[in-house]
This record gives structure tokens, C-alpha cells and sequence, in this order.
């Protein structure tokens, strides 16, 4: 029998907020309150979308505080920024290597669970001079709910 949702959650939760603490990131209550609402939410949220989930619980909060706790993390690690054909940025709690799908029409982001997309051997430098430490393959096409508007 599999864990249940809400005790997945709470795991990375944890994990998270070990992260927080070993990376000496003090856990506000807003970054709290951000973490827990990133990994509720499995649909890439953008910056705009978590300040909504958030502004009637936190009062004061600004979008610039969302996206400065958003970049916070992104550069702990806690999470992976995501760039979509409409160029806004897009969140992840999920850190492991995988990769998404983006439609371009309505710009939906949802994870893409297929094996045989990874690169066989990964180069730690490149001739350009950058030392790569990661890399995530972003696939465009129509969610399913855009193809059947755009078939009627």
C-alpha cells in the first residue's frame, strides 16, 4: 500500500525545510507558507499564480516578495525554474532530473514521465568556456484542452 499525498507532502516538506536550515535560510513564515503551496500544486505555477494562492492568508505580501523568496530558492536548490514559450517563468518543487511539456497556446506546463531522453554522456565543460552542472528538455506541442478548441 502507497503513501498517501498528504504524507508525501509533509515528507518533502521536511526535506525542504532541512534544505532551508543547512543552507542557513532562516523559514519565514512567508517562505513556509510558499513552500507548502509549491508542493501542493503539481502545474508548474508562475510567480503571479502562487501570489494569488497566497495574498488572502499573508497580508502585505507583494508579488516582488514572492518572486525574491521564488529566485531564493531557485538558487538553494529547492526548486527549478522553468521557461516556457511565453517567457514567463514557471516553478517546480519536484528538483530531480526530468522533463516537461509546454503548449503554446495556452502555456500549460505538466511534467513529461518518459525514460530516453537523457543525455548518454554529460559534458562537465563546454568548448564555450561554461562548466554545465545540469540540463532539462523542454518539448512544446497542444495540451488537450487547446486542441479541442482549435478543432471546433
Amino acid at each position: 500500500m502507497g503513501k498517501n499525498d498528504q504524507t508525501i507532502n509533509s515528507e518533502k516538506i521536511q526535506r525542504m525545510e532541512d534544505i532551508c536550515r543547512a543552507r542557513g535560510l532562516s523559514l519565514t513564515h512567508q517562505r513556509l507558507a510558499l513552500l507548502h503551496s509549491l508542493i501542493e500544486r503539481t502545474d508548474h505555477p508562475t510567480t503571479d499564480q502562487l501570489f494569488d494562492d497566497l495574498k488572502e492568508s499573508i497580508q502585505g505580501l507583494s508579488r516582488t516578495t514572492v518572486y525574491r523568496i521564488l529566485e531564493t530558492f531557485v538558487r538553494a536548490g529547492l526548486v527549478v525554474k522553468i521557461s516556457s514559450p511565453q517567457a514567463k517563468a514557471r516553478f517546480d518543487a519536484n528538483t530531480s532530473r526530468h522533463h516537461h511539456v509546454s503548449c503554446l497556446q495556452c502555456g500549460q506546463v505538466a511534467d513529461l514521465e518518459v525514460s530516453g531522453f537523457d543525455l548518454p554522456s554529460f559534458p562537465k565543460n563546454h568548448p564555450s568556456g561554461f562548466q554545465l552542472y545540469d540540463y532539462a528538455i523542454t518539448f512544446s506541442g497542444l495540451c488537450l484542452r487547446c486542441q479541442h478548441s482549435s478543432n471546433q
